[in-house]
């Protein structure tokens, strides 16, 4: 089980998407508004993912603020789905990220979990 973050511009999507990430039995903090920053002050996530699915340039700048900040650049970023070239976009500007296509993030979370108790252990 993780914290988590997901950020989607479509409150549908994104409402789907987290009640899978639930029954995955993960705590899932879910952001869709366009109008309205993310709320995270109290509640930092073990790991943020963001759609590229819809307005990727939105999902970017989401992602710098997370990580402009010293107390919040430990958190891994997974950017998911997107088209080609906004993914190769995003690819470049955070190279350190994890990237999957649409639908496959779970088993990204389970990889990540896995290497944060490996190293935990070791």
């Amino acid at each position: 089980m993780a914290k988590l973050f997901y950020l989607h511009w479509n409150e549908t999507e994104a409402r789907e998407r987290a009640l899978q990430l639930r029954s995955a039995g993960h705590i899932v903090h879910v952001h869709w508004s366009t109008t309205q920053p993310p709320q995270l002050k109290d509640k930092l996530p073990e790991i943020a993912i963001i759609s590229l699915a819809r307005l990727p340039s939105h999902g970017r700048a989401v992602a710098e603020w997370l990580w402009e900040a010293k107390g919040r650049r430990h958190i891994p970023l997974i950017f998911e789905g997107g088209a080609a070239e906004k993914v190769a976009a995003t690819r470049s500007k955070f190279p350190k990220a994890h990237f999957c296509t649409a639908g496959r993030v779970g088993s990204l979370i389970k990889r990540l979990q896995g290497r944060k108790a490996a190293n935990a252990e070791g």
